[in-house]
């Protein structure tokens, strides 16, 4: 797709398609358990896995956010999928706030947003100090490694580029222009997304709906019952338009 290879995993059955999109560094089995819940119950689900990740290929070194999307919505056209509920964790939830809030908008059905990516932390002294000791160690030639994080330091040098612009853009603003029913699903443990930013979310998603999970960022399967029943009840309500 987009000239790339693609890993997918798509299960037909019916109603509005479930596209599970996984975090950075996951890939199309990130979210089987789901899968596997939804689509024993007659649900139409898909996943794959983003570039670079699983089986997909290598992206190019320039890629961003709208690439990531623009791969995401040229894999529904494919499937003909028009709108979908995007389920997205973490880096899969920024893909979705970036499709749900821009020219596409109308292919999000509605969203579920899991431990999602896309507000820019906040930033204490600790961080100010690191910072520093950084500037200090790189002006001395010392080695500066262990300031990167495990993310960056795991990619392929030609990727490193690409998720420091992924992870540099704040999406905060654009949370303001997602009109579809929108729900936040988050670990009460969660470090890599603290449950702040489901609070800033909330409150700039109109209508969005907030979940509490037990566990930390990848709360979705250590809590696995409670996010897959909670999101089949808001599943249920939100098709309910249809009827």
């Amino acid at each position: 797709m987009n000239g790339l290879k693609a890993e997918c995993d798509i299960r037909l059955g019916r109603g509005i398609p479930l596209v599970f999109l996984h975090g950075w560094g996951g890939d199309a089995r990130s979210f089987g358990g789901a899968m596997e819940y939804f689509s024993r119950r007659g649900r139409t689900c898909m996943t794959f896995s983003f570039p670079p990740f699983g089986g997909t290929d290598m992206p190019p070194e320039d890629w961003n956010l709208r690439d990531y999307s623009a791969f995401t919505l040229a894999l529904l056209d494919k499937c003909a999928f028009d709108k979908v509920i995007f389920i997205g964790h973490s880096f899969g939830g920024r893909v979705a706030i970036d499709i749900a809030s821009g020219e596409d908008k109308e292919r999000a059905y509605a969203l579920a947003l899991v431990a999602a990516a896309g507000v820019r932390p906040r930033r204490g002294l600790r961080y100010a100090l690191r910072r520093m000791a950084f500037k200090r160690d790189k002006r001395l030639g010392r080695d500066v490694t262990k300031y990167y994080s495990p993310d960056w330091l795991a990619l392929p040098e030609r990727m490193r580029g690409v998720f420091s612009r992924i992870v540099s853009e704040d999406l905060t603003e654009r949370l303001n222009d997602i009109s579809c029913p929108t729900a936040l699903f988050w670990g009460d443990g969660d470090r890599e997304t603290p449950p702040y930013m489901c609070g800033i979310m909330a409150r700039r998603i109109r209508g969005a709906e907030a979940i509490r999970l037990k566990g930390g960022h990848f709360a979705y399967a250590e809590d696995h019952v409670t996010f897959v029943t909670s999101l089949a009840e808001l599943i249920e309500k939100w098709t309910l338009r249809l009827t």
